[in-house]
């Protein structure tokens, strides 16, 4: 890295200066497979062969981001999580308490990211190891390669590119330093036929238990005998907790709660994550130019470190510092004077950003919210990560559902990847700009290779219906019949498209990362509303054209399949709305 990345460390009177990086080389985590020890992923052979060496974007020529190759062993990857969950569903042993299949996967993913956790603080480095770990980026040694549960939390983790590189630079720099993904290392560990890891040697899975105190092998069961240390928020010393209980308020259950070994204060998870709020703002307040609030120093548009005096200042208008000399105190001190909920902090910093009194009918500025979403569990990560691995299965099970899995089928198969674009992309979105983003795509596909980028049934934009420069007039219309049907279909790209049916799911687009909003407002359901009348006129005016005979030979096979096709970025029916 051309420049010093923050450094946070406990120890506020020694703490380095925060230093931005100059320029743009800084950029956000990726994929990279460059770095990688000799037994790394072999794909199949020749399929990078049919990619262009470069692409043609806003008249200059780039090249390719992600190779076909890279692909292949992405979804070796995603074949190993999907077979490790359905590991976990499918239990057939002994187990004291118990769980549906959906709740034993709920369980495992629980101990996944605190499993996670323990690599990444205690093997990788965490804060406060900046100088031991020193500046320079670094690659994975074989040793230090995670079992698998842990991989997938990991994966999941950078596909949250700004909050994960954030995370990285307030909380865990062994990961900033290692950078990006060790993609082709990790799926060269994984049998590309069974799609099970391959057995780990002795050094990885020593150096594993020995750092992180935990087995190497991923906790297929639990039972309630299984227990972790969790710290009290009132007064810091450590419970033995169990993972799971008969009464469901185990660590890795919903109902979770405890009460306090040695100060008898009850808290549940909330608590916890308030606990990280007050250790944050009691360092901000100690050190502020050092330490600062999370989210408050990867601007959300560019993904790249601001200066910090923004950073200062955001933290210091939430945390009530601008106008006030207010004492250093312990995170403990803080919980006592404010409270143990979200609420009770969300209440204190609206007087930060609001004024000396909490304007009720005034609604929480967003950029607080973004912050304090960062606070809603325990642990040095920004985002609850056991959900964002739920999440991400959605997107696993229609590769799986697609054969995409099965390696098999690119032995000879190397078109499919070749067409396939991973966007870097926040694993959370509303439904509207995924939509629109798709047409887009559809778009600049269409311009780039001269066939449809979707035949599956998903109607691309219709701007204007005959007019030569919409995107839904593939060919010009110009002298067309109604006989095209009975004409072989010419296909400029057939190594990019097949119009035959068992190819058509396979360009259906993914929404794998949109989210359907529980209890959602007026503009989300309208939104809603619009889409799916947008979608009906833009299937009368296909109909139009084919009838009309002005329908080129792609609109008539999309014109084929549009009936009965679910089609993607269109929200569903809602929870609690009719």
């Amino acid at each position: 890295m051309a420049a010093v990345p923050p450094s946070y460390t406990p120890n506020t009177s020694q703490a380095p200066a925060y230093t931005a990086p100059s320029g743009g080389s800084d950029a956000l985590p990726g994929y990279d497979g460059s770095d990688a020890p000799p037994s790394t992923f072999v794909p199949s052979q020749g399929i990078d062969e049919k990619l262009p060496n470069h692409f043609k974007v806003n008249n200059q020529y780039v090249k390719a981001h992600v190779m076909p190759s890279e692909l292949q062993a992405h979804l070796v990857l995603l074949g190993a999580f999907h077979r490790l969950r359905e590991q976990v569903r499918t239990f057939k042993g002994s187990s004291d308490v118990p769980m549906t299949p959906d709740d034993r996967w709920a369980v495992f993913l629980q101990r996944a990211g605190y499993r996670f956790e323990q690599w990444a603080v205690r093997m990788i480095g965490g804060e406060g190891q900046e100088e031991v770990l020193g500046d320079a980026p670094r690659v994975l040694t074989p040793n230090e390669v995670p079992p698998l549960d842990v991989t997938m939390v990991w994966q999941t983790y950078m596909l949250n590119p700004r909050t994960y590189y954030e995370d990285c630079l307030r909380k865990l720099p062994g990961l900033l330093r290692i950078g990006s993904f060790p993609l082709m290392q990790i799926a060269g560990s994984i049998d590309h036929e069974t799609l099970l890891p391959h057995p780990a040697s002795e050094g990885r899975v020593s150096a594993f238990t020995m750092f992180t105190g935990q087995p190497f092998d991923s906790p297929i069961n639990t039972t309630s005998d299984e227990t972790l240390a969790v710290f009290c928020p009132s007064c810091s010393q450590p419970n033995t907790t169990q993972w799971i209980t008969f009464k469901g308020d185990g660590f890795a259950q919903r109902g979770y709660g405890c009460i306090c070994e040695h100060c008898r204060f009850m808290f549940r998870r909330e608590a916890l994550g308030v606990r990280k709020f007050y250790e944050d703002m009691a360092k901000c307040i100690v050190n502020p130019d050092r330490f600062f609030l999370a989210n408050t120093i990867v601007d959300y548009h560019s993904g790249t470190p601001t200066e910090p005096k923004w950073s200062q200042t955001l933290t210091y208008i939430v945390l009530g510092l601008r106008n006030a000399a207010i004492r250093p105190a312990p995170a403990e001190a803080w919980g006592q004077q404010i409270g143990w909920t979200m609420k009770a902090v969300e209440d204190y910093c609206r007087i930060g950003l609001l004024g000396k009194k909490n304007q009720q009918w005034i609604a929480t500025p967003r950029p607080l919210n973004i912050i304090l979403s960062a606070y809603r569990q325990p642990g040095p990560f920004s985002l609850d990560l056991a959900s964002a691995v739920l999440r991400q299965m959605n997107f696993i099970d229609k590769m799986v559902n697609l054969g995409f899995t099965e390696q098999a089928r690119w032995e000879e198969d190397h078109d499919t990847l070749t067409r396939c674009v991973i966007p870097d992309h926040d694993d959370k979105v509303s439904q509207g700009p995924l939509s629109d983003a798709y047409d887009k795509t559809s778009e600049a596909w269409k311009a780039r290779f001269g066939v449809p980028y979707s035949i599956c049934g998903c109607l691309p934009p219709d701007v204007s219906s005959g007019s030569s420069s919409s995107p839904f007039s593939f060919f010009s219309k110009k002298g067309k019949s109604k006989s095209t049907h009975e004409k072989p279909l010419e296909n400029a790209r057939p190594d990019l498209l097949s119009p035959s049916d068992e190819a058509a799911d396979q360009t259906h687009p993914s929404d794998h990362h949109a989210v359907a909003i529980v209890n959602p407002g007026e503009p989300n359901a309208a939104e809603a509303q619009l889409k799916r009348v947008e979608l009906v006129n833009r299937a009368k005016e296909l109909g139009k054209s084919v009838e009309k005979g002005k329908a080129d030979q792609w609109e008539e096979v999309m014109h084929k399949r549009v009936g009965g096709h679910a089609p993607s970025f269109l929200c569903p029916v809602q929870y609690g709305v009719q």
